[in-house]
């Protein structure tokens, strides 16, 4: 049988509740215990320093006689008067321990056995035995000569027990009634409690069949309703990211249809005109040309697929100290080839030492596909420069070029997978649109920045930032 959450947290709280109020009332009970004996106490010894205090001024305004003789002629009476002024049973004993006066006979003649506490009392000491609800309280008397003898004052703990008995029922009463409104209050909120837990597991399963959220399904001041919030938010990402890769897809298809097609008429011209050496050439030309840009946008699509599902900078095995002017300049140099035979003319500007720690692969990826865009999208007789400085914490990088620049309706758009900013010049190029998205995509990765802003005479530069290490 499943127990739902409202009815697991409700009996939790009604047992936390049932524990609380019973702790409670235990500590209360033994308090008011300890001050009962307290105040026992306290008022056994006030009665027994009065008991004392007549005794030793009877003793001593009379006929001065010895203490036995004393205790045996004056004892009942006086402790007939100390009963009357105390309200209870008074006992009074000589010196020997044998009893002198009794303010209430027992009856049939029989008193209980006291001899072991009463021969604290003999000694000096004060003591008191308790039967039952019966306390015997003793207490020595000293006369002016020395010890008289001793006195007993009897105690009734009925009152308080019954007073005990009240309060312990008065918290059961209250208790229970404690518990049933907690009970029913905590029913009652858990009940909107799970109401908005059935609604945020209702929008998750809506997520999971392609029903996305168009507004939070809960709105509470608490974690549920940062829980709900962050579902909604998940939603809308997730909608985001299928449009995005259904864009992304129609892309795809849509690009590499393009150099297919154009290779699948020029192999039909070959097998029309196979003995057209003209013909041939420029066919073969052609679909060389159609294939590498394929094969470059295969690819790209592989390093935007590689960047999906792996992190480099997470794996302490791959990331390292990379020194960026090093790489720059080896870079640089490498493409030096591909830039003269675009006319352009590839340089390094002030390159200050640089430290950053990432995967040397990736930022190799990152700045060739700047580096070559600077060239590809340059002009005869163009020029590139890349610069390299240390600003702030930041290894700020800069690829500088005076091509064709980037038209206004280009901007918003710039870093969009297969968007290029003039297509018969990605074509002559073998440019795929995809660098962009992979530069974004590597320097976020780092925790970096890539920006770029257009150039007062012509042309682009794009400023990469990139943490220093320590």
């Amino acid at each position: 049988m499943r127990i739902g959450i409202r009815w697991k947290l409700g009996l939790f709280i009604a047992a936390l509740l049932a524990l609380t109020v019973a702790a409670l009332s235990m500590l209360v009970l033994q308090g008011i215990e300890r001050k009962q004996l307290r105040d026992m106490e306290a008022k056994l010894a006030q009665q027994s320093e009065l008991a004392e205090i007549r005794i030793r001024q009877t003793y001593v305004t009379g006929d001065r006689v010895e203490p036995l003789t004393f205790m045996r002629r004056q004892g009942s009476a006086l402790a007939a008067e100390l009963g009357q002024l105390t309200g209870t049973q008074v006992v009074l004993y000589n010196r020997n321990g044998e009893e002198a006066g009794n303010s209430v006979p027992p009856a049939g003649g029989k008193t209980p056995d006291v001899s072991d506490t009463l021969a604290y009392a003999l000694d000096g000491q004060t003591a008191y035995e308790r039967t039952g609800l019966i306390v015997r309280y003793f207490s020595p008397l000293q006369g002016p000569d020395g010890r008289i003898g001793a006195v007993q004052i009897r105690y009734s703990m009925a009152s308080d027990r019954d007073f005990l008995t009240d309060i312990r029922l008065l918290f059961r009463r209250a208790g229970m009634m404690a518990l049933a409104i907690g009970a029913l209050l905590g029913l009652l909120y858990l009940t909107g409690f799970t109401r908005a837990i059935r609604k945020l597991k209702d929008a998750a399963d809506r997520i999971r069949l392609g029903r996305y959220l168009v507004k939070q399904p809960v709105r509470r001041r608490d974690e549920l309703g940062s829980l709900s919030e962050s579902i909604y938010y998940m939603s809308r990402e997730i909608e985001r990211n299928f449009g995005r890769q259904k864009q992304f897809v129609n892309n795809v298809s849509h690009e590499f249809k393009t150099p297919l097609t154009s290779m699948l008429a020029y192999s039909d011209l070959l097998a029309m005109y196979p003995d057209d050496e003209a013909m041939v050439a420029e066919a073969s030309g052609h679909i060389r040309r159609e294939s590498e840009r394929l094969y470059g946008m295969v690819e790209h699509v592989l390093q935007l697929s590689a960047l999906d599902k792996y992190d480099p900078w997470n794996d302490a095995d791959t990331a390292e100290p990379v020194k960026l002017h090093e790489l720059l300049a080896d870079l640089t140099d490498r493409m030096q080839a591909l830039a003269g035979k675009a006319e352009v003319t590839l340089r390094c500007g002030k390159l200050q030492q640089a430290t950053v720690m990432a995967d040397r692969d990736s930022l190799s990826h990152l700045f060739t596909n700047l580096i070559d865009n600077a060239i590809k999208y340059n002009v005869p007789g163009g020029e590139a420069a890349v610069s390299l400085q240390a600003e702030d914490g930041w290894a700020v990088v800069r690829v500088r070029d005076t091509g064709i620049g980037i038209p206004e309706e280009a901007r918003e758009r710039l870093f969009e997978p297969f968007y290029t900013v003039s297509r018969d010049r990605s074509r002559q190029t073998g440019g795929t649109g995809l660098g962009l998205s992979i530069v974004r995509e590597i320097a976020t990765r780092q925790g970096g920045s890539i920006d770029w802003q257009a150039n007062a005479d012509r042309g682009v530069t794009f400023t990469i930032k990139l943490a220093l290490t320590d």
